[in-house]
């Protein structure tokens, strides 16, 4: 299999010793009074009791601030600005702002201009009281006044929403809520000047969340773009948007399911692409990692050297919607839904679709009932699936030069279809593992490039029976009056 299948799992597990950042929390400083000036600016302000209000306005300096309120629907608006000309006692360098809210109902807007500012908004629902909507938003940079940027969002209870956007290069920013129906966004974008592209990490625990993270790299950025997400519960919603214009080095994960696998996959799928495939030893069943059942996951890569990965994982992952899309060159993917989890699961579909050159893919699907579709259209791509379980059903697609599959059904009952038009070469196995009697079924189609035929008589997931899950809605938060 090519080293760039490989390279996947190895990325993933490498990504922590990137130049990351967000350990979260962060902000504080305030301090000063004693004598004061020596470039002023700093804050405080601690409210208790409910509807409370609060608006800091900095403009200067070394700025900084934090308010903390006690109680139910209280407001906090902190808006910090100045001048970037690189002198910084004109701007708004080096700004901290931090809200802290205990309760539920509470609202929370910070705005910050300039680098290397650094906000965190914690919101807490006190023991007893309500769960019920907590709002945040944090917006970092003007123009492109807005350079390694930090921000933090941590929420606890339901029907919470955060949104965080940074704009220009270089900037972190990290989200993580606890409980129901909360819902998370990240924009990030990055400009050309010394762009080193975003970081981005959500984490949510608990069922009906969404999360989005959308990060867009201008022509001439050298991206070290990075987007994970951690979904642990079940119907959760993820999606990862990554565009990048001549940049590289963008990788994205979800992992669904796992816990406790912050920036790495499962040791298991370090070994997967070198052995698990066609290991006749494999058995049915495996370790269970974590719970996700009708998760959604979906993540789409424009541009060059992007790398993906989905996990989505359960002791029976039932009815999972995992996709892949990758339009550009040297891009690799690798999808494994309840791949070390117990045999029970059903119906999950997996689709990865790449167009470019220089691709390559993956697939573990283990249960029964699963769909899975592998679209290929370019240059140099190669393929690799494994299925495991009964009744599952696998359709690649390879429209190109250099194209090689792969594929092994452990089971019974399982079928698999192959096109492959130009480079080809095929290997397709059944059975291997056994697990079951048998009653596997394999079409293959192997063409030049002036190739024309089709084939007939199997049950084919085409692209319209496989579809992408849907967008997760993006939202913008109300101004607090």
């Amino acid at each position: 299999m090519k080293k760039i299948i490989l390279s996947v799992v190895a990325l993933v597990i490498a990504s922590v010793a990137m130049a990351q950042d967000t350990g979260a929390r962060k902000a504080v400083q305030v301090a000063q009074i004693p004598g004061s000036a020596a470039t002023a600016n700093t804050g405080e302000s601690i409210q208790n009791g409910v509807l409370n209000a609060v608006q800091v306005r900095q403009a200067g300096t070394q700025q900084s601030a934090l308010t903390v309120q006690n109680g139910e629907e209280n407001q906090a608006r902190i808006m910090q600005t100045g001048d970037v000309n690189g002198n910084q006692a004109l701007s708004g360098q080096l700004n901290l702002a931090e809200v802290d809210q205990l309760g539920f109902g509470n609202e929370s807007t910070t705005y910050q201009e300039g680098d290397f500012n650094n906000a965190m908004t914690e919101q807490r629902n006190e023991a007893g009281g309500g769960t019920i909507g907590n709002r945040a938003l944090i917006q970092q940079g003007v123009a492109d006044q807005a350079e390694n940027n930090d921000a933090n969002i941590t929420q606890d209870g339901q029907d919470n929403s955060a949104y965080t956007k940074q704009t220009w290069d270089n900037s972190d920013a990290a989200t993580s809520q606890t409980g129901e129906s909360n819902i998370s966004e990240i924009d990030q974008n990055a400009g050309p000047e010394d762009s080193q592209g975003q970081f981005a990490v959500v984490n949510q625990i608990g069922s009906n969340n969404e999360s989005r993270v959308d990060q867009d790299n201008a022509t001439g950025s050298d991206a070290r773009n990075f987007a994970y997400t951690s979904q642990i519960g079940t119907a959760n919603r993820a999606e990862q948007i990554q565009s990048a214009e001549g940049s590289t080095g963008n990788i994205g994960v979800i992992s669904q399911g796992a816990s406790n696998q912050l920036f790495q996959a499962p040791a298991p799928e370090q070994v997967w692409f070198n052995t698990f495939a066609f290991d006749p030893s494999v058995t049915n069943g495996g370790n269970n990692i974590g719970d996700s059942d009708n998760g959604v996951a979906f993540q789409q890569q424009n541009g060059d050297g992007n790398q993906g990965f989905i996990g989505q994982y359960a002791s029976t992952a039932d009815s999972n919607n995992g996709a892949q899309l990758q339009d550009g060159d040297n891009n690799a993917a690798y999808l494994s839904q309840n791949a070390f989890g117990s045999s029970n699961g059903s119906g999950n579909i997996g689709r990865q679709e790449q167009t470019g050159d220089g691709n390559a893919t993956g697939v573990l699907q283990t249960g029964n009932d699963h769909l899975a579709l592998q679209v290929q259209t370019g240059n140099d791509n190669s393929i690799i699936s494994t299925q495991r379980g009964m009744n599952n059903n696998l359709n690649v697609f390879q429209e190109g030069t250099g194209s090689y599959g792969q594929t092994l059904q452990h089971g019974e009952f399982n079928i698999a279809l192959l096109t492959q038009r130009d480079g080809q070469s095929y290997t397709i196995r059944q059975n291997e593992g056994a697990f079951g009697i048998g009653g596997n079924q394999a079409d293959i189609l192997q063409e030049g490039p002036m190739g024309t035929g089709t084939q007939n008589g199997f049950i084919q997931v085409t692209p319209q029976g496989v579809t992408a899950p849907t967008s997760v809605a993006s939202f913008t938060l109300a101004p607090i009056n």
